[in-house]
């Protein structure tokens, strides 16, 4: 168990999904190693495709899973990193360029062109989520990665925008709000699920990651180390259990349990012969189907939600550029086969990919429903360390009091 600190010591990642909202809370030991302290996590119905759509119901969802991550840690917090997703999401690309004022670049020169690249024309009901850099050009030569001190008179940037929906924004943090949290930050889903399911080799090379929710799915395209264009498809894991729900006759919660134990992308031609149970929801006795129609059922939507994403990739201008294949992530992609199954449709590799390992109280190996919420503790975590006072506390001299003082509160605490 945590001991009992102040916010400053922890991160908390909150992800609020169309079916789950899930909070993780982590600190570091003593060797400056973060490790997750405390789990929480509770089913949402108050969300449409990734947007609030009841706000009361979100609101007892995210405090339930806050206050069961809270009794694990004996700790207090009260600000959040969270994601946001949903079809309002849009993103732009756009570029600018400045005089270096004194022959060198700064950071104000930096942040200046960066803030003139991103001033582009968007919908009046969107407002600016990310400005991500793509590459700096000085005096003519491209591909600069990281200006600052460099030498030049002109200094270029390429910047990928992405936007969100104002008023989707106002819900989500009025339901934060109303849960007694504050926001640290808004990350886009995906761009939080790569940093705990992609490799630098990965968005080095050129990978599609695609993390299929429950409301939404959602595509970010890397090459070159960056982010080059992101989407999102209103189709996804609950559209699935909704079509077998249909298509048995059973109800929605029974249409989950079936998809999860049974759900797969592999046609087996024994699987006409293996029966699945399917509860009935009237006075009637329950059926049994062959397993064969259940993989007919997913692999229908699947093949739906895959050709959107081919249509994204195809229209992205980066199709080319997908050297390393498909990353799935998300609850959705738990559905066995979906690798080989997209290998096959789209001809390039795949693979599931599930959060990176972090020290802790839970196992997260395989758990891909938690690659965004991972995400969000390791993107603020990377946030973090570029913040002046982070980057002076790597030196010894500053770790070692830091750890004095950590210890010398310790024992007040307990002597008190």
């Amino acid at each position: 168990m945590a001991k009992n600190s102040t916010n400053n010591e922890f991160i908390v990642a909150l992800d609020i999904g169309t079916t789950k909202v899930l909070c993780l809370v982590a600190d570091y030991d003593d060797d400056g190693q973060m490790r997750i302290v405390g789990v929480g996590q509770e089913s949402c119905k108050g969300l449409n495709k990734g947007v609030i759509s009841e706000i009361d119901t979100t609101v007892m969802s995210i405090r339930k899973a806050k206050d069961k991550a809270k009794a694990m840690t004996n700790c207090k917090f009260n600000t959040v990193t969270t994601g946001i997703a949903g079809n309002h999401i849009q993103s732009y690309n756009g570029n600018a360029a400045i005089n270096i004022m004194n022959d060198e670049v700064t950071e104000e020169d930096k942040a200046k062109v960066i803030q003139n690249a991103s001033d582009i024309d968007i919908p009046p009901d969107q407002e600016i989520l990310h400005r991500i850099p793509q590459y700096f050009t000085i005096d003519g030569q491209m591909g600069i990665k990281e200006p600052l001190g460099m030498a030049g008179k002109r200094l270029e940037a390429n910047v990928h925008v992405i936007t969100c929906s104002t008023t989707a924004k106002k819900n989500l943090i009025k339901c934060i709000e109303n849960s007694f949290l504050d926001v640290d930050e808004f990350v886009l889903q995906p761009v939080a699920s790569s940093y705990s399911v992609l490799t630098d080799e990965e968005k080095s090379l050129g990978v599609c990651l695609v993390d299929i929710g429950g409301g939404t799915t959602d595509i970010a395209i890397f090459t070159d180390g960056d982010i080059k264009h992101t989407a999102v498809i209103p189709i996804a894991g609950q559209m699935i259990t909704n079509d077998i729900r249909i298509g048995l006759c059973t109800s929605l919660e029974a249409s989950e349990e079936i998809k999860k134990k049974y759900g797969s992308l592999q046609n087996d031609p024994s699987d006409s012969e293996i029966k699945i149970p399917v509860p009935s929801v009237s006075d009637k006795p329950d059926t049994e189907i062959a397993k064969s129609v259940l993989t007919h059922i997913i692999t229908c939507r699947i093949d739906e939600i895959f050709t959107q994403i081919q249509n994204e990739i195809n229209s992205s201008g980066w199709s080319s550029k997908i050297r390393a294949g498909i990353v799935f992530t998300g609850g959705g992609s738990k559905i066995l086969g979906i690798d080989d199954h997209a290998q096959n449709k789209f001809s390039i590799s795949a693979r599931v990919g599930s959060p990176k390992p972090i020290p802790g109280i839970t196992n997260l190996n395989g758990l891909t429903r938690y690659s965004t919420a991972v995400g969000l503790l390791l993107y603020r975590e990377a946030q973090l360390k570029m913040m002046p006072h982070r980057q002076q506390s790597n030196n010894s001299f500053f770790q070692s009091i830091t750890k004095f003082w950590n210890k010398l509160s310790a024992y007040f605490d307990k002597e008190l």
